[in-house]
């Protein structure tokens, strides 16, 4: 997409992306199983892991999502029963945009209302926002940030980052 010096903008698929969310009264148990399919502890909110068998992101009080989920994981993710919760095959509908580079910080500060600065965004988070009147959740790793948006918005969204990046070159 994107590749300036100082901003590089990629965009890619997800992979398999499922979001599953508890009921109230079963929160610690649907964090449980989730933990014991993925193979690391669930987040709380705002945290993002990775595993052997997909990242997984807390986005809401009662939902986390398995962004490129493993098969083995997205069978057992298929079998949470509703009365504990529920679990969607998502993985048509997000796109994943990565903002890295030198400048990506700058950049992410004129997309989204978010300090994006160490203290307040750290490596591991994920928050929901808006970016130019589109929702988006954005999550931080080391050099970059991943931004997803529905498939339905993805084009759009891509002519704002790149028409951004553009700022840098």
């Amino acid at each position: 997409m994107a590749d300036g010096a100082s901003v590089t903008v990629s965009r890619e698929k997800c992979g398999a992306f499922w979001q599953v969310t508890a009921w109230p009264e079963t929160l610690g148990a649907v964090a449980g199983r989730l933990g014991g399919i993925v193979g690391v502890e669930a987040p709380g909110p705002g945290g993002i892991v990775a595993s052997d068998a997909g990242q997984v992101a807390r986005i809401g009080p009662l939902v986390w999502w398995v962004i490129g989920a493993s098969d083995e994981a997205a069978q057992a993710l298929a079998e949470i029963a509703p009365e504990d919760g529920t679990a969607l095959d998502m993985t048509d509908n997000r796109v994943r945009f990565t903002v890295s580079g030198p400048m990506a910080r700058d950049m992410m500060m004129r997309l989204a209302p978010l300090d994006f600065r160490d203290r307040s965004f750290a490596v591991g988070h994920v928050a929901a926002t808006a970016a130019h009147h589109m929702s988006v959740q954005i999550a931080r790793r080391d050099e970059a940030w991943d931004v997803y948006v529905t498939a339905t918005f993805a084009d759009a969204f891509a002519e704002v980052l790149e028409e951004t990046a553009a700022q840098w070159g």
